[in-house]
């Protein structure tokens, strides 16, 4: 199949996730309202973090390992399997064990929810399978059919009820759906899944350690912020950053469509010099183009999107869209640069970087969250996710020989941020 229209499915499908996650997400914000949606953000980040070990960046693992020898693709996606189960029995265990000896408030929304973050997880590991072999016309349809269930769902959910508890229920119910026909379509159209050995499961858990520590580096992006908002400045400013962080989060599976259909293809091409580059930098391009388009929107169109979306008790996300499009774009920056260090195999060293960017960000949150509040954490992602695009482009370029074209197309993209991101006027006024 042709990367247009491998590029042509993935974007099809990823609008109609994206159309269909806006109106979820602004239906529930608005029926909620800024407190109460703050503590349903709040579980559900939680949950989510606590999934990542589920994980283990075996997605990641899968696209590179399949494209780079597709007929190894059943074993791997069958040891795959194994190992997420082995990871989920884990996880739930020890999270019985601490929500019972700490007395956990509102444990059947952190169960419900970490359930339903966990079979999120396995669909989109069998997802990335069929993405791997080729198969994107199939998981168009699987996705297209998901978040419009998602969306029925949870707005049915919230609606009829304007409780938390409940909207969990709608989370899980439609992530495990979602599974189910997953499952299915992957053993129709792939391979059945079904446990492997232990051993083996152990073995895969072994070799991609990697992969699952770069993950979490990754994963903790848009999970943690919560709990060092919650801890700093309560659940309502909480809301009010999930709101935002939705937003951004459903126009970042863009990134997802990019790298699923460029990675395999990337990965193949790692032997000549030439081929990858010029692979490299179509994804390069596409990348900062992405990013460049659905920041700017955000940070343009402000008022427009967040009272269309969210209504006047969120006033106050208005001034943070242009410090949340130009987070976009900086990410989309340095998700770029990170897709050409996974298709060499340069794991390692993204996880040195990855731990790199969260030192930087919550060195520079503990003086700027106390003096520009929620404004001031974005930034301390703005400016650590700028030391993450950095430093991988400094080992990426040794793969490449069209380094500073790119380098440079970046800088005139993130120019184009400044007129939204500074106060003009009282700088003027200052000088």
């Amino acid at each position: 199949m042709s990367l247009k229209k491998n590029l042509l499915l993935m974007g099809s499908s990823t609008g109609v996730r994206l159309v269909a996650g806006l109106i979820t997400i602004s239906i529930v914000a608005r029926v909620l309202g800024p407190e109460m949606y703050g503590v349903l953000m709040l579980w559900m980040t939680t949950s989510a973090f606590t999934a990542m070990v589920t994980n283990y960046g075996l997605t990641s693992y899968v696209l590179r390992e399949i494209g780079a020898d597709p007929t190894q693709a059943e074993r791997i996606i069958n040891e795959g399997i194994t190992a997420k189960l082995i990871l989920t029995s884990i996880v739930f265990t020890i999270a019985i064990i601490i929500a019972y000896l700490v007395a956990l408030d509102n444990k059947l929304v952190f169960f419900t929810l970490l359930a339903a973050s966990v079979s999120d997880s396995f669909s989109e590991f069998l997802n990335a399978g069929l993405r791997a072999r080729n198969r994107f016309g199939i998981e168009t349809r699987i996705a297209t059919l998901g978040a419009i269930l998602h969306a029925v769902i949870v707005i049915s959910a919230v609606k009829a009820t304007q409780s938390v508890d409940i909207t969990a229920l709608g989370y899980f119910f439609s992530r495990f759906g979602i599974l189910v026909v997953t499952t299915f379509a992957v053993g129709r159209y792939f391979v059945w899944p079904h446990i492997t050995s232990l051993s083996a499961a152990i073995h895969r858990l072994r070799h991609t350690a990697k992969y699952a520590v770069d993950y979490a580096m990754q994963g903790m992006f848009g999970q943690i912020d919560s709990l060092v908002l919650n801890f700093s400045l309560g659940p309502e400013a909480v809301g009010l950053y999930q709101a935002g962080m939705r937003v951004f989060l459903t126009g970042n599976q863009a990134a997802t469509v990019i790298s699923n259909v460029f990675l395999p293809r990337v990965s193949a091409k790692t032997k000549s010099k030439e081929l990858f580059t010029n692979e490299s930098c179509k994804i390069q391009t596409v990348f900062i183009l992405v990013g460049a388009c659905f920041g700017l929107v955000l940070a343009v169109f402000a008022h427009q999107i967040v009272i269309l979306l969210f209504g006047s008790k969120y006033l106050g996300l208005v001034e943070l869209m242009p410090f949340f499009g130009l987070l976009f774009f900086i990410r989309f920056s340095a998700g770029a640069w990170g897709v050409v260090l996974t298709a060499v195999g340069e794991q390692l060293y993204r996880t040195k970087v990855g731990i790199g960017f969260w030192v930087v960000t919550l060195l520079l949150a503990i003086f700027l969250v106390p003096e520009f509040e929620v404004r001031g954490w974005i930034l301390s992602l703005c400016i650590g996710s700028l030391f993450l695009a950095i430093g991988y482009s400094f080992k990426a370029k040794n793969y490449l020989t069209k380094y500073w074209r790119i380098v440079g197309f970046t800088v005139v993209g993130a120019v184009l941020f400044l007129p939204f991101i500074f106060d003009w006027d009282q700088i003027n006024a200052t000088f």
